[in-house]
């Protein structure tokens, strides 16, 4: 029996701290068509309203630089999930259950020279394929550290 996904980190970027900077927190609130209440990406976009990874994310750095990237945040994500499910070869339009919240997979997350910078990295390039998916909030509800994920 395959396990279920589980949220593995949660975290938001508090208005007026730098752009990559994010918070861990054990619980979110999404709001639809908005994104995740308190952070400096909030309502700001139709269709960037999360940035979400899995834990592939974080082991693909780990592989390639030989060295961590502190978690959570370390990608600029709100989200990130447990390797049972891999966002990134998911269909976009995917809609995925993250604790009481719906969000739909709407384009990968392209990758910025600021980002490469930030992670001491030579080239953005490098990282397409491993910076997310941007999803939009299609149901508000809340969402716990520890809670599933399911394919919807």
């Amino acid at each position: 029996m395959a396990k279920t996904p589980k949220i593995l980190h949660l975290c938001i970027g508090p208005e007026g701290t730098p752009d990559l900077t994010r918070q861990a927190c054990n619980e979110v609130e999404f709001v639809e068509g908005k994104g995740i209440k308190g952070d400096k990406k909030f309502g700001k976009s139709t269709s960037r309203h999360v940035n979400l990874i899995t834990q592939h994310s974080y082991d693909w750095f780990m592989a390639s630089f030989k060295r961590e990237l502190k978690a959570p945040g370390g990608f600029g994500e709100q989200v990130v999930v447990s390797n049972e499910v891999d966002v990134n070869w998911l269909p976009l339009g995917t809609k995925l259950q993250v604790g009481q919240a719906v969000l739909e997979l709407a384009k990968p997350r392209q990758p910025c020279m600021h980002f490469a910078s930030s992670v001491e990295a030579p080239s953005e390039e490098l990282f397409v394929g491993h910076v997310g998916i941007m999803c939009r909030v299609i149901k508000g509800g809340t969402a716990r550290v520890g809670d599933a994920v399911k394919v919807l």
